[in-house]
């Protein structure tokens, strides 16, 4: 773990060869990018979900936002980013869901872990092609209330250079070979990483992007994406703000299932692990608090 790039990541920039047709302007303010897997019927479920859920534009909090002249013209999309599994199955049946809903993102990556650096990219440089201000990039282990960090932007003055999240401060660099997270030296010599923004919520102004294009030039990407993004902006002199509203927190699964509804209604980014069935009472729950005008005021 100190004279190689360990491990190894072929990195290379992938536009999506699956990609959903947009209607209208590209006048995107926010789109959110969720990292999905490509093989077996798990992700698919997940990605289910969301879609019955928090990516959905029926829900009480959206009809909120459509009426509320400050947000109702910040346009919003959710994709799924997803590589390849080599599998024909596989792959054929994501590319049908692609056509079916219109909201995938496939490119010619093999799907693991080690290429989420890649997933990052190509996500990142698709949103900024169409003409997005702000990405939120996520997995489809969380739940995102999508109406409220609009607000949340808008509250803070649509900020450039912005970069932020729960932020993950005097994270050391893991060596051990084979543990999932570790890296070499060549990649990063410091023991410590600078202050960066865990990988399951990252709120990102995409006027940052071509900086980050170009530092690939500068730094090989690795594997730890969301590691890597903080150092690039420890070099780039951008804050990393911490949005106290996004939480992620191992057991969030209880907390959901819990009668702790205060508490709920302070966040509006939750991670992660969070099944379907959670997701699905997380949605009921804050349909319930919405429709009965429920706030962290009267809670």
């Amino acid at each position: 773990m100190v004279n190689d790039y360990q491990p190894w990541v072929d990195f290379k920039l992938v536009y999506p060869e699956v990609q959903p047709a947009l209607e209208g302007s590209k006048d995107l303010y926010l789109v959110v990018l969720v990292n999905s897997g490509a093989k077996g019927g798990e992700f698919k479920q997940r990605r289910a979900k969301i879609r019955e859920t928090w990516a959905s534009k029926k829900t009480c909090e959206y009809f909120i936002a459509a009426n509320q002249t400050h947000v109702r013209d910040k346009k919003w999309i959710l994709v799924f980013v997803l590589g390849k599994v080599g599998n024909e199955e596989d792959d054929k049946r994501n590319i049908e869901e692609a056509k079916k809903h219109n909201d995938m993102l496939i490119g010619d990556i093999d799907d693991n872990y080690l290429n989420n650096i890649l997933k990052f990219y190509m996500g990142q440089l698709w949103a900024s092609l169409h003409g997005a201000k702000y990405t939120l990039k996520t997995d489809d282990d969380v739940y995102v209330r999508i109406p409220k960090v609009i607000e949340y932007l808008v509250s803070q003055g649509s900020p450039p250079r912005f970069y932020g999240g729960n932020a993950y401060i005097n994270s050391p660099v893991h060596r051990l070979p084979g543990f999932k997270w570790s890296i070499s030296k060549k990649y990063f010599s410091e023991r410590i990483y600078p202050p960066f923004i865990a990988g399951g919520l990252v709120l990102m102004s995409t006027d940052l992007l071509g900086r980050l294009l170009n530092y690939v030039h500068v730094r090989k990407p690795f594997h730890t994406d969301d590691a890597y993004v903080g150092v690039a902006m420890r070099d780039f002199k951008v804050k990393v703000i911490n949005i106290s509203s996004f939480r992620i927190i191992d057991n969030m699964r209880d907390v959901i299932r819990s009668n702790h509804n205060c508490y709920i209604l302070k966040l509006i980014g939750y991670a992660h692990s969070i099944d379907p069935g959670s997701m699905q009472s997380l949605h009921e729950k804050l349909e319930f608090f919405c429709r009965n005008k429920t706030t962290l005021e009267n809670c």
